[in-house]
């Protein structure tokens, strides 16, 4: 499966659905479903995420389902998250309801 690229000056309203990854630099305003997410550094998601796994380098507010959790130093969630494994690195913000599968 090919990655598909969200680049920083995007921002789009809708839902995104993929068998592959998706890496994220704009912003999205909607639901990301894909095997792999990855929220870059500028990558902004408001809504829902649901993948087997979510990198975090940028910010997520809204609802996580995955089963991989990773949230970089610069990672900064404010979601309800229900997942299988976390790993967070120091410095990362987390504000919600974490909940185990």
């Amino acid at each position: 499966m090919a990655k598909t690229y969200l680049s920083y000056d995007l921002k789009l309203e809708g839902d995104i659905k993929s068998q592959g990854d998706i890496e994220i630099d704009g912003a999205v305003k909607g639901q990301v479903s894909a095997k792999s997410v990855n929220v870059l550094g500028s990558g902004y998601v408001d809504g829902s995420v649901s993948s087997d796994s979510l990198a975090v380098e940028g910010k997520v507010d809204g609802s996580v389902n995955t089963n991989d959790l990773s949230i970089a130093a610069t990672g900064q969630m404010k979601a309800d998250v229900v997942y299988q494994s976390i790993a967070t690195t120091k410095g990362a913000k987390v504000e919600g309801t974490l909940k185990t599968k």
